[in-house]
């Protein structure tokens, strides 16, 4: 699986820009540089070029005005997109950046949104345990466990493990589920939640 970047209008390079969003601008009209962004997580690493690009101003030099909006439900950006574009007739870019499989599902329901990049080669997306719970080992033999994950990627994880039990944990319990033995493991993103994990026990997670 891999995170999309997608995008609510129709859109050529900047080459002074290294991140898909200004990318996407460029390519628009010069009368058409307010831009409305829609993340499916809070502002972390994953979005790097996006914070280091408006603490550096580069925005603002480009003439963009980069409008962040706050946070919707995990697989609603589509739809976030879908209805800020329509609703604002065109008067700005709208832009988001979604899980793929719930990108693709939202497009067939009709969001009239496309992918117009993928943020990484591979998939961040992994599971994670506390030390010593062989999380590995009870995956690979068939073992029944019960995972923590978001909304937007409990049916995919069914799929891949119809032996578990995938609980829909909201973003700010499934860690303390995990610390607290709830579950044998959670859904994570290996960019900034195992590091956090990792703090957080004083050693590296599983």
């Amino acid at each position: 699986r891999r995170r999309s970047c997608i995008e609510g209008s129709s859109l050529q390079d900047p080459r002074h820009f290294r991140d898909v969003l200004a990318w996407e601008i460029y390519k628009m009209s010069r009368g058409a540089r307010h831009v409305a962004l829609q993340l499916d997580y809070y502002m972390s690493s994953q979005f790097a070029g996006i914070a280091v690009a408006m603490r550096r101003g580069l925005y603002e030099k480009a003439g963009i005005r980069l409008q962040v909006l706050t946070p919707c439900l995990p697989g609603e950006e589509a739809q976030v997109v879908h209805q800020g574009f329509a609703g604002d007739q065109g008067q700005k870019l709208w832009v988001g950046s979604m899980e793929q499989n719930t990108l693709l599902p939202a497009i067939s329901a009709g969001c009239k949104v496309k992918a117009v990049a993928s943020m990484f080669g591979r998939s961040p997306l992994c599971l994670a345990g506390l030390p010593g719970s062989r999380i590995r080992e009870l995956a690979s033999t068939g073992v029944k466990m019960r995972i923590a994950a978001h909304v937007d990627t409990v049916d995919l994880l069914r799929r891949i493990m119809p032996q578990a039990e995938v609980l829909d944990v909201p973003r700010e319990d499934k860690m303390q589920s995990l610390m607290r033995g709830e579950v044998d493991a959670v859904q994570a993103y290996d960019v900034m939640e195992t590091l956090k994990l990792s703090r957080d026990l004083g050693r590296q997670p599983e």
